[in-house]
């Protein structure tokens, strides 16, 4: 007769308590990073075989107050450009010429591949500069080059798909135009960074805007970049968006 004939019952076994789980202290994630608007500028040593160039980057960060000049050109940046950087003016250091100007990728979005020719209005009553950006394998991408150098190479001024114009002397956006076909994929916001990498490198004034714009304009300076809003005045008068500059009366005909 078994145990369970006389109402006996057998202890079921023991069953082990489970383990703590082993955790391990780790610090809490970290807040994204506040949005700011200062701009300052690192100067960097470019280090290689050739002619010893420098470059002039635009970095969008609290690291150092809005508009400070950084001479970093003591540390060797192996190519590495400081985090939040916008847009890097590279140099030669003999003549002061600029080989070619880079945008950050996340400022350049979908803009297709470009190369640049700056222009001295001479004949401008207030002295003023243009930025004229072109499509095609003439020069690199990012290459900035000379008007004569342009029509050397087969090209026509006219050929150009974007250009900023503004005056030095005030920093004042006299018009930003961008072919029809190439609007709506970051080319205005590539071409003003360039510019402004450009004017600092040159000592001009800050691009700024006046206030009058199109409605393109006013819808670009919605999502401008952060470091760019204390300067583009709110929208205080409408121009129409024309694409014969005839037909536009005013400054700042600003991104027809």
């Amino acid at each position: 007769m078994t145990a369970a004939a006389h109402g006996a019952m057998t202890p079921a076994p023991a069953i082990p308590a489970p383990a703590a789980p082993r955790l391990r202290a780790v610090p809490p994630l970290a807040a994204p990073a506040p949005e700011t608007t200062a701009l300052w500028w690192a100067r960097l040593l470019r280090r290689g075989p050739g002619p010893t160039e420098y470059s002039l980057v635009a970095v969008n960060s609290d690291r150092f107050p809005d508009g400070t000049p950084v001479d970093m050109t003591a540390v060797d940046a192996r190519g590495r450009r400081p985090a939040g950087w916008q847009v890097d003016v590279r140099h030669r250091a003999a003549d002061g010429r600029v080989v070619r100007i880079e945008v950050a990728e996340e400022l350049a979005e979908r803009c297709p591949p470009m190369w640049f020719a700056e222009v001295t209005h001479a004949s401008s009553a207030v002295p003023a500069v243009s930025l004229l950006a072109f499509r095609g394998t003439a020069f690199r991408r990012g290459a900035v080059v000379r008007p004569h150098e342009v029509a050397a190479a087969g090209v026509r001024v006219t050929d150009r798909i974007a250009e900023v114009r503004w005056w030095i002397r005030s920093g004042l956006v006299d018009t930003v135009t961008v072919e029809p076909v190439y609007r709506g994929r970051g080319v205005a916001r590539t071409l003003v960074t360039a510019a402004e990498g450009l004017r600092f490198l040159r000592g001009w004034a800050p691009l700024r805007s006046d206030g009058r714009l199109t409605d393109a304009g006013a819808g670009w300076l919605e999502t401008a970049p952060p470091a760019w809003r204390p300067r583009l005045a709110e929208r205080s008068e409408v121009l129409p968006d024309a694409d014969v500059e005839e037909e536009l009366t005013g400054v700042a005909r600003l991104l027809r």
